[in-house]
């Protein structure tokens, strides 16, 4: 399964190459140009789920809807704290150890914003410039996943991710040392940081699957959870940028944060991770 997703992985690391170059030309002709044509992309993607993407779930396992406006009533206003974090508490403690771990491996992703006024503020990269950096980003995460695939499978899951998690603190380092500079260079040598979670997951859905838990529902409740970090990430990085200013002069706050995060991380699947 990790071979797996480090494949699928890698192409969404294509649209994410595609999607940056494009992005920064589109840019030049304006916000609702870049916005219409995403929406028309947008429209396509859904157009393509819906005539040419075949079902999984079998007729007998299928729920019926039935319409009840009392339970519809509870679940509109049921607490999304309790919805994001319902697989911490529905499954055993393989799964939630798991789910924490691939939030803090995430967590660093959603330094976007406050990354991108970091740079301006702090490189004076314009926004062609931004773009170009992140769509070579994308080209590691591409090659990244693609190597991962293969490398999973030799080194196995536990020694896999310890690799390309100490591979995750590189560029922050880089980052904080050597300015943007350190920051690409850290970005090519680390390159692997960007396959860290292929393991992890891998290993979520095993351990799903071992309490019987459908795919389905794990990877719906996987997807709230860290839908938390594009909630609370953004606030936070930008809180640490303007904190580290204020108080400590330096705007690569958030750079040391996330060399804590991937160390974490791998004190946390050295610890619980199997081989």
């Amino acid at each position: 399964m990790g071979s797996t997703l480090g494949l699928q992985y890698a192409l969404v690391g294509c649209a994410y190459f595609v999607g940056a170059i494009s992005a920064g030309r589109l840019s030049e002709l304006g916000l609702s140009v870049t916005y219409g044509t995403s929406a028309v992309v947008l429209a396509l993607t859904a157009a393509l789920i819906s005539f040419g993407m075949g079902e999984t779930l079998l007729p007998s396992k299928r729920i019926p809807f039935k319409e009840n406006k009392t339970m519809l009533r509870k679940q509109l206003l049921q607490s999304p704290w309790s919805s994001c974090t319902r697989i911490l508490t529905r499954h055993s403690k393989e799964v939630r150890i798991l789910a924490i771990l691939m939030m803090i491996q995430i967590l660093p992703s959603q330094m976007r914003d406050a990354f991108q006024i970091l740079a301006k503020t702090e490189w004076n990269l314009d926004t062609k410039d931004f773009s170009s950096f992140v769509a070579v980003i994308g080209i590691f995460n591409i090659a990244a996943n693609i190597v991962g695939s293969q490398m999973v499978v030799k080194l196995g899951i536990k020694h896999f991710t310890a690799v390309a998690t100490l591979s995750s603190i590189i560029a922050p380092i880089g980052a904080s040392l050597f300015s943007f500079r350190g920051l690409v260079t850290g970005t090519i040598i680390g390159f692997l940081g960007s396959a860290q979670m292929l393991g992890v997951t891998a290993a979520l859905y095993t351990e799903g699957a071992k309490s019987h838990v459908p795919q389905g529902e794990l990877a719906g409740e996987r997807a709230a959870f860290l839908a938390l970090t594009k909630v609370i990430g953004p606030i936070w990085y930008s809180a640490l940028y303007v904190k580290g200013k204020n108080i400590f002069g330096t705007g690569f706050l958030p750079f040391y944060f996330n060399i804590g995060c991937g160390l974490t991380a791998f004190v946390i699947s050295q610890r619980y991770l199997s081989s």
